[in-house]
């Protein structure tokens, strides 16, 4: 199967698992809520059963008390108990069985601080059933038939008695007697046994109903726990098949083809190459380098025929280019989905830490990959004489300082001396290439650095002589064999074998290959044990422009809030899904097209601000379609083009045919969101933060956190863990300023500058 097909699928795949845990989630928490309001149900309905038990006891209580008595606050009290339970009085906001007896002290009053409601009410809207809710209103007409008798009993003790009529107007001496025979009446104990009968078949009926729905409700809750159990289980395996794909149809094929590459390097033509082996775009790679080996093979064993060996290893040049750019292309457009949607996913809330460290794991192996190709494309743009030196004016000492906060902390760590030594006056502007200038620094540096064990020493000397710069850097490190001296320029050579997996050999080559092109020389010295000395030189010119860089925006999601629509234009559904993904954090809207043709009829239906525009497609490419929009359509709206071939003469000619702007696979979100402000005009509407900010400003504002975060960013700062360093962040929540401090400073390579913050407040 395709590569491109393949990523559909397990792009296909995976949403569909995701998906899929998302609804059973949402279940689960659904049958949870049904449980607990299946309990609460079941309290608060038994509570309105006990009150109406418990009234009618404590209004037996009181009126009993009060014919032995005669105290008038137990009257009182029970007038209160009967009109609370009828709605005339305010209910107490704390009433439970226990809250008549701590009011049995004279001069004790009860607190109405509820509402008034009648008991018989919340009955009703207690949602009880029918049968019930009448045996609950059975026992209250019965209890509302005792105070009959309780009445008369307590007008007995007050000289009050009924006439015929049932009224009580006929007054006489007090009849304690009469009142404790009414209260301690077996009529009395009767009409009691009348209350409490139809309130334990309420008891009966409710919990058998209750405790039946309870069951069923924690029966779902076990269920849905299972099927969230099952859908993660099966949204790993998903995962992890999606990994070990990709490591086994992308990343160990290309570990093949760098075998291979190194092996026909040195003229190994015994190499055997299993183009059979992978039918995709692997195989594809693997037959150009075939054709590679082929004409190399007749190049070296036909001395004989000069100019057709000639002619072959131009042809040979020619497919190791068309290669290099397919092999580019091809893994350029799954690396643009895998580090695309990688990094969406680890914006996810939803996900959890183990698979936030798969997702970083995957996003390392991407990128070190797209490094390798990198590095790769690099080397052969300069054997094809396409890599231009761009001289600009720039501060030389800044350069130099930035350097040296790079390597200083680096170096501090490892305990290496490290020192940098040059004159002040050394020019101070010059012109040149500035960022060659820094990538052959830094690779020299770099190399140094990983070969100085530790207490050694890397000392870089800067001079200026005859109208050129001359750079030493010199380290106490390993050293180098004499007879390896001369293959450490070449490709992917590699003579440290502690080192030989961890790079592609490149680094002195592309350093040699530059040095070269900026008009200098470059050439080594080294003693086994004792170190090694680089040497080289570039020209230059003086300059007297001041130039002030800018800073570099971030952009955070939903900081757009213009309604702008974008057609995104790309035959690849994968690569058309990321960047809309992307434009929807911002809140744009956005329409998709999978051709030419199709984003022609999109833009004579729609007003679209701005396109996202692949390159290559089927039907009608993207250099066709610009070319129609600008000359036929005669439209001017902003285009920028996006494609997988990254050499300059592709980016000319997508310029040339109408493009504003030009953006390379994979795809930098922040560049790409920064190039669309540019062309909508949105720049005042981003929420930007700068890549410097103010020390004395920021600083201040960490004095609340706690000295913990402190003590973890030491160390992580210490290890140079930025993945740590940037979760650390999230965990604390900081403030936005805070965080863009410290990646600012991550962004710089200034860990010393975070150590230092971090013993300010651990001490």
């Amino acid at each position: 199967m395709k590569l491109k097909k393949l990523f559909m699928l397990l792009f296909i795949f995976n949403t569909v698992a995701f998906i899929s845990m998302a609804i059973v989630i949402n279940k689960y928490q659904k049958a949870t809520i049904d449980l607990e309001d299946a309990y609460e149900m079941q309290y608060k309905s038994l509570i309105l059963a006990h009150e109406l038990r418990q009234s009618s006891d404590d209004l037996t209580r009181m009126a009993r008390t009060y014919v032995i008595t005669g105290n008038p606050m137990f009257e009182k009290q029970y007038k209160t108990v009967l009109d609370i339970r009828n709605g005339l009085k305010a209910r107490p906001q704390r009433y439970n069985g226990i809250f008549w007896d701590f009011l049995t002290i004279d001069g004790s009053v009860a607190k109405l601080d509820g509402k008034k409601i009648p008991l018989r009410q919340l009955m009703k809207e207690a949602n009880f059933l029918d049968e019930e809710l009448n045996l609950l209103f059975t026992s209250q007409n019965e209890s509302d038939d005792l105070t009959r008798l309780e009445h008369k009993a307590m007008n007995a003790v007050k000289g009050i008695f009924e006439n015929s009529e049932g009224n009580y107007t006929i007054k006489d001496k007090p009849n304690f007697k009469l009142a404790r025979q009414i209260m301690h009446s077996r009529q009395y104990h009767e009409a009691k046994i009348r209350i409490m009968k139809p309130l334990d078949t309420f008891y009966k009926a409710f919990e058998k109903r209750t405790k039946q729905k309870v069951i069923e409700a924690a029966n779902v809750v076990k269920q849905q726990e299972l099927n969230v159990n099952v859908i993660v289980v099966l949204s790993i395996l998903i995962f992890l098949t999606s990994f070990f794909i990709i490591l086994f149809r992308i990343v160990y094929p290309l570990d093949l083809l760098r075998k291979i590459m190194l092996r026909l390097s040195k003229n190994d033509m015994s190499v055997e190459l299993e183009k059979n082996k992978y039918d995709d775009e692997i195989g594809d790679m693997i037959g150009a380098v075939e054709i590679f080996k082929d004409n190399t093979t007749k190049l070296i064993s036909s001395e004989s025929k000069l100019k057709i060996a000639i002619n072959e290893a131009k042809n040979a040049n020619k497919a190791k280019s068309i290669f290099l750019a397919r092999m580019s292309h091809e893994l350029r457009t799954p690396l643009n989905a895998i580090l695309g949607f990688t990094s969406l996913l680890q914006k996810s809330t939803s996900i959890n830490k183990n698979d936030k460290e798969s997702l970083n794991i995957i996003q390392k192996s991407g990128k070190h990959l797209l490094n390798i190709i990198n590095e790769i494309l690099e080397l052969s743009k300069i054997e094809a004489g396409k890599i231009e030196i761009r001289p600009i004016s720039f501060d030389f000492h800044d350069l130099v300082k930035e350097l040296d906060s790079i390597f200083s902390f680096r170096c501090k760590s490892k305990d290496i001396n490290f020192e940098i030594n040059f004159l002040s006056t050394l020019p101070k502007y010059i012109k040149t290439d500035e960022q060659r200038l820094k990538q052959i620094l830094i690779n020299l540096l770099g190399n140094s650095l990983k070969f100085t064990n530790k207490e050694g020493r890397i000392i870089v000397n800067i001079y200026e002589k005859n109208k050129k710069l001359f750079f030493e850097v010199k380290d106490s490190g390993k050293g180098i064999k004499k007879e390896d001296l001369e293959k450490i320029f070449k490709p992917f050579e590699q003579v440290d074998d502690e080192f030989k997996q961890k790079g592609t050999g490149l680094g002195l080559s592309i350093t040699k290959e530059l040095v070269t092109l900026m008009g200098g020389d470059i050439y080594v010295k080294s003693q086994i044990k004792k170190g090694t000395q680089f040497f080289f030189s570039i020209e230059y010119e003086l300059s007297q422009d001041k130039v002030k860089k800018a800073d570099v925006l971030e952009f955070e999601a939903n900081s757009i809030i213009e309604n702008k629509t974008i057609l995104v234009v790309d035959d690849i559904k994968v690569n058309r899904d990321l960047i809309c993904k992307i434009l929807e954090q911002y809140k744009f809207k956005t329409y998709e097209a999978s051709s030419g043709s199709e984003a022609l009829e999109l833009i004579s239906k729609y007003d679209i601000d701005l396109i996202c525009m692949d390159i290559l497609m089927k039907d009608l490419n993207g250099l066709e379609t610009m070319k129609i929009i600008r000359e036929q359509l005669n439209l001017d709206l902003p285009i920028i083009a996006i494609s997988a071939n990254v050499y300059e003469e592709d980016k000319a000619q997508a310029l040339a045919c109408g493009a504003n702007d030009f953006i390379s696979k994979p795809i930098d979100e922040n560049e790409l969101i920064s190039k669309i402000s540019k062309y909508l005009n949105l720049s005042s509407k981003l929420q930007t933060i700068p890549k410097t900010v103010k020390v004395e400003n920021i600083e201040d504002s960490f004095s609340g956190i706690s000295k913990t975060f402190f003590e973890l960013l030491r160390k992580y700062s210490l290890d140079m863990n930025e993945d740590k360093i940037l979760e650390l962040l999230e965990t604390y929540k900081l403030l936005e300023n805070q965080k863009a401090y410290i990646k600012a400073l991550l962004d710089d390579f200034n860990y010393s500058k975070i150590n230092d913050l971090c013993i300010k407040y651990i001490h």
